[in-house]
C-alpha cells in the first residue's frame, strides 16, 4: 500500500527504492566536491562553500532511510541481527579499505611536508567511529585527508541507539521523543556557545547536540510511513520550506559575526528545512523528476567511496606532481585541481564496484523471516 501522493515515477519496482533519492544523494557529493576542492582550499572561490549544507542533507537522507527501515521491517523477529549485518556490509568494509588506504599512503609519504597536518588522531579512533570525540577534544580535524569520515561516526552512533527508540518506547511516543532529541539539541548548542564551558567543537560534531541534525530525517521518515500528514496537502509548504529557512539562516549570519547564533539555529532550521524538501521528493513533486536523472543517480551510487576517499586523491594529485599540499594560486594548481576530479570518482566508483557492491549484496542475501514480533497499534490517522 503506497503512501499519500506519492508520484508513479518515484519508485522503482525493485522493490520501492526511491530511485529520487539517489540522485539527491549524487547532487550532495558534487556540492562537496566543488566545495572542499575549489571553495574550502588557499585561495579558493569561497563563496562556493556550500559543502556544510550537503553533509546536513547527507544526515537526513541516513535518518530517513534507516528510520524507514526500522518502521518497515522491526516487527520480524530475526530484526536485529539482520539489520546489524546488513549495515555492517553495506558500510563498514569501504569505510575500513579507505582509512587504511590513507593511513597507509601517509606512512609512504611520511617524510613529505605535504603529508603533515596541524593534528593527527590515533588509527584505532578512525576504527572505532570515535574520531569526532577527538575533534571534539582536542579542536582539530586529525589526518586532512580523513576529515570527512567523521560524519561516519556521527552515523554510526546513531545507529546503535535508534533501534533502542524504535522496541523501547510505544509507537505513540517515537515522535515525541524524537522532537524532544532535537530540542535537547538546540539548548546543548546554545549552553556550549554561550558559557564557554567546553570548546565550539563540541556542539558541531558529537552527540547529543548534533542530535537535530540526524534526527530530523528519521522523524519525516514516520511522518511518511505512518502517513500522519496528507503530504499533498502540504505540498506548496514542503517545497518553500527550504528556501525560507535558508534564508532565515542567512538572516541569522548577517546579524551576528561572531556566527554563535548561527551555530545554534541554523543545524535546527536547515534539518528540518531539508526534511521538508525530501518529503516534497518522496511524495513525487515536481522537482523529483530532476533528481531522477541518470548521472547524477550513478554519482549517488558511488557517493559513499568518492565521499571517503576524494580528498586523498586531491592531496596526493597536488604532492607528487606540484610537492605541495592543494591550493588554487596558479593556472597550474587549478589544472592539478581538475583533473582529480574525474579521479576521484574512477576510484569511488572502483571501490563500489569491488567492495561496497558485492558485500552489500552479501548483506541483503540476509533475508527478514517470515515471523513477526507483536507490533504496537498503528496511531490514529496511520491507516489508509
Amino acid at each position: 500500500m503506497s503512501p499519500v501522493g506519492l508520484g508513479p515515477n518515484s519508485l522503482d519496482a525493485r522493490g520501492g527504492r526511491i530511485i529520487a533519492l539517489d540522485g539527491v544523494r549524487g547532487m550532495m557529493m558534487l556540492f562537496v566536491l566543488i566545495s572542499h576542492y575549489f571553495a574550502e582550499i588557499t585561495n579558493g572561490l569561497h563563496w562556493l562553500g556550500f559543502g556544510w549544507y550537503a553533509v546536513q542533507m547527507f544526515f537526513i537522507l541516513s535518518g530517513f532511510l534507516i528510520g524507514r527501515l526500522i518502521i518497515e521491517r522491526k516487527h520480524h523477529a530475526n530484526f536485529l541481527p539482520v539489520f546489524v549485518m546488513r549495515r555492517v556490509c553495506r558500510t563498514f568494509p569501504s569505510y575500513m579499505v579507505s582509512i587504511l588506504m590513507i593511513f597507509g599512503v601517509l606512512w609512504i609519504f611520511r617524510s613529505e611536508s605535504w603529508t603533515h597536518f596541524e593534528s593527527e588522531f590515533p588509527l584505532w579512533s578512525y576504527l572505532t567511529f570515535t574520531q569526532n570525540i577527538f575533534m571534539a577534544t582536542t579542536g582539530g580535524v586529525g589526518a586532512y585527508w580523513a576529515a570527512p569520515s567523521w560524519t561516519l561516526a556521527l552515523e554510526e552512533q546513531l545507529y546503535i541507539l535508534l533501534p533502542f527508540v524504535f522496541f523501547l518506547a510505544p509507537r505513540r511516543f517515537w515522535l515525541r521523543i524524537l522532537i524532544a532529541i532535537a530540542l535537547l539539541a538546540v539548548a546543548l548548542r546554545a549552553m556550549i556557545f554561550t558559557t564557554g564551558l567546553v570548546g565550539p567543537t563540541w556542539g558541531l560534531v558529537l552527540l547529543p547536540a548534533r542530535g537535530d541534525t540526524l534526527v530530523a530525517g528519521v522523524i519525516a521518515a514516520i511522518v511518511y510511513k505512518e502517513r500522519l500528514v496528507d503530504l499533498a496537502r502540504y505540498d506548496l509548504l514542503l517545497r518553500l520550506a527550504p528556501l525560507v529557512l535558508m534564508v532565515a539562516c542567512l538572516v541569522i549570519a548577517l546579524i551576528d559575526p561572531s556566527q554563535r547564533l548561527f551555530n545554534i539555529f541554523a543545524p535546527f532550521l536547515l534539518s528540518f528545512g531539508f526534511a521538508c524538501f525530501l518529503l516534497a521528493v518522496v511524495r513525487g513533486a515536481p522537482e523529483a523528476k530532476r533528481y531522477e536523472n541518470r548521472f547524477l543517480r550513478f554519482l549517488g551510487d558511488i557517493s559513499y567511496c568518492v565521499y571517503l576517499t576524494h580528498l586523498m586523491v586531491l592531496g596526493l594529485m597536488h604532492g607528487l606532481i606540484l610537492h605541495a599540499k592543494p591550493e588554487l594560486g596558479s593556472v597550474t594548481q587549478w589544472l592539478v585541481t581538475l583533473a582529480a576530479l574525474p579521479l576521484a570518482v574512477l576510484l569511488g566508483w572502483v571501490m563500489t564496484a569491488l567492495i561496497e557492491a558485492p558485500l552489500t549484496a552479501y548483506g541483503r542475501s540476509w533475508k527478514w523471516s517470515g515471523d513477526v514480533v507483536r507490533a504496537d497499534p498503528l496511531p490514529e490517522g496511520a491507516r489508509s
